[in-house]
């Protein structure tokens, strides 16, 4: 039993120690042989998900089609068209300001200080000047122009304020946590390679957080 065990372990070591040496620089055969047939096997489970969920996938295409029709088919939609265009390019916009400021371009570079915060302290100054929000579109926001309506001295209030950048604010935002997911993602598949479940230490640590009440 002893002498079973031992060459067991010493087999499972070195199947370890192959594995490792599958690399691109020492195997490239090898390696290129087992990377295209992991993508065949995903692709082959990517096509069936898809397909036990055909009726989503169908719904999403077809949906799809009517959007295309709808903006490329002449019509009095059209105005509707090009202003949901400009918003959604505008949201973009700030998403991507948002995920620069997460990448930070291995500089540190933040966004907020160098477009979110001045947008808002724009409007900020141009709403109380003008004593109001209500700036005319277009030129805002590539211009501020005061409004030609009459206000009352004072009406203008910072939730009017907050308001009328919440779009901004939270589109980028939201761009920050987007731009917060591939090092999550990288670092789970880091881990995910690196783990041995072969390894002897490893299955200690499996059983130990099974038997344990509260895992940590």
């Amino acid at each position: 039993s002893f002498a079973d065990s031992s060459l067991l372990s010493e087999r499972k070591r070195r199947e370890r120690q192959e594995r490792l040496n599958i690399v691109l620089w020492r195997q490239p055969l090898v390696t290129l042989q087992y990377f295209f047939l992991e993508t065949l096997i995903n692709l082959k489970e990517w096509t069936i998900k898809l397909w036990h969920r055909r009726s989503i996938l169908v719904s999403f295409l077809l949906t799809l089609a009517v959007l295309t029709a709808t903006y490329y088919i002449e019509g009095t939609h059209q105005q509707y068209v090009r202003y949901m265009e400009k918003k959604f390019f505008w949201c973009a916009y700030w998403v991507g300001l948002g995920i620069l400021s997460s990448v930070g371009l291995g500089t540190g570079l933040h966004t907020f200080l160098l477009y979110l915060g001045p947008h808002i302290a724009s409007v900020t100054l141009a709403a109380y000047e003008c004593n109001s929000v209500n700036f005319p579109e277009p030129p805002y926001p590539d211009q501020i122009i005061c409004p030609d309506e009459e206000t009352t001295e004072g009406s203008i209030s910072l939730w009017a304020i907050i308001s009328k950048v919440r779009l901004e604010a939270c589109m980028w935002g939201a761009g920050t946590a987007i731009g917060e997911l591939p090092p999550y993602f990288m670092a789970r598949a880091a881990r995910l390679s690196g783990a041995e479940p072969d390894d002897e230490e490893y299955q200690e640590f499996e059983e130990m957080l099974e038997h344990a009440e509260t895992a940590q």
